[in-house]
């Protein structure tokens, strides 16, 4: 293997001299074909009238678009077949602990009696996906904000945790934020 100095250009093993990053190759976008308007028959007399490397290039954007349009419907499948199972994303907080959890229930009834058993107030429960928790955790996880450590869905409540639950419209969060952030409850009763 040579390195090759003061360049952009990755290694064998896909880091950059720059840097110790893995190089990732940027992916092209490609615009779908509009069929509602093609003239086949002169679709075909441009076929023939273009070289090997164009017909490689047709096929090419062609297959791309097949296969963005492939991820398309399986995520839009991934997506009916959870709510036909009657997932919910839901949040809950622990006033006694100052914690926030954020989960997903195929089975909320049971889920959330077990929940306020143990003391955790339901701030709102909508129809969601296990896709959705995982990409909020993702991001939480991202910018560093860890769980406690006897679980991956209860955090501590903070401001910043808040901003990023409301940035990713997670359920409840926006519409509760004051109710959530405030610490102690009792400094609002009236005697």
């Amino acid at each position: 293997m040579t390195i090759k100095l003061f360049t952009p250009c990755p290694d064998d093993d896909g880091r950059t001299p720059m840097s110790n990053k893995k190089f990732v190759a940027p992916k092209k976008k490609f615009a779908p074909i509009d069929r509602s308007n093609m003239d086949f028959e002169l679709e075909k007399a441009k076929l023939d009238v273009l070289d090997e490397t164009g017909k490689l290039n047709l096929v090419s954007k062609t297959s791309l678009t097949l296969c963005q349009k492939m991820d398309q419907v399986i995520n839009d499948l991934e997506i009916i077949i959870e709510a036909l199972v009657n997932t919910v994303n839901y949040t809950m907080i622990n006033d006694s602990f100052n914690l926030i959890m954020i989960g997903v229930s195929s089975d909320w009834d049971e889920r959330q009696k077990k929940h306020k058993k143990k003391g955790w107030i339901t701030i709102d429960a909508k129809p969601g996906s296990l896709k959705n928790e995982g990409m909020v955790k993702d991001v939480i996880k991202h910018v560093g904000i860890k769980p406690i450590p006897t679980s991956t869905e209860i955090f501590q409540i903070t401001p910043e945790l808040v901003d990023i639950l409301i940035s990713l419209q997670w359920v409840g969060v926006k519409e509760n934020k004051n109710r959530i952030l405030t610490k102690d409850h009792q400094i609002s009763l009236d005697y």
